[in-house]
Formats: C-alpha cells, sequence, structure tokens
C-alpha cells in the first residue's frame, strides 16, 4: 500500500511530521520493495505495462495516479532503508515518428 504525507510549508510558523506510518509485518523470507514513479501520467503507465510484460509486477498491484502537490511529499523510510533513484528520458511519441 503506497502512503504519501503531504504537507504545506508556511514560514510563519514551524512544520512538525506526524511519526511515520508502520507497515504491516512481512513474513520472514520476504523483502518488501516500494517502487514510486514520478512523471506524467501516461509515462507512468507505459512504464508499469513494460514491468508488467517483464514479468516484475501486476498492473493491479499499483495504485491509480496520484496528483503530487508542487511543495512535494515526503517519504517515511523503515530503518536500514536506502534510496535509489533511476532518472531516465522518454523519448517522446512524436519524436519517434
Amino acid at each position: 500500500m503506497l502512503q504519501i504525507q503531504y504537507f504545506l510549508s508556511s514560514p510563519a510558523e514551524e512544520v512538525t511530521l506526524p511519526p511515520a506510518p508502520l507497515n504491516p509485518p512481512m513474513q520472514p523470507e520476504r523483502r518488501r520493495v516500494r517502487l514510486y514513479l514520478v512523471g506524467s501520467k501516461n509515462d507512468a503507465q507505459s512504464v508499469i505495462d513494460t514491468l508488467h510484460v517483464m514479468g516484475f509486477t501486476e498492473r493491479f498491484e499499483w495504485t491509480q495516479a496520484i496528483a503530487i502537490p508542487a511543495n512535494g511529499f515526503v517519504v517515511y523510510p523503515n530503518p536500514g532503508d536506502v534510496l535509489r533513484f533511476l532518472r531516465c528520458d522518454r523519448i517522446s511519441q512524436r519524436l519517434r515518428d
């Protein structure tokens, strides 16, 4: 389940973040990885479709598109989590033709 905490910052008051949400326990032989796709709606769907064709994940396992507010969002890590980020530029369909 995707959990995103949105917040608004105000120069007049300090922002206090709520405690990190708890994730349900996992079976010992499994490790959880969370993937976040950020891009246009069509590009994100295209990546989801590609991952499905490759057998990596099912389409229905992804959330519906969630609008990202202009001031961003916060991701809460679990103990020991790291962040790896890949930015790849997709060629527009118009440029391919």
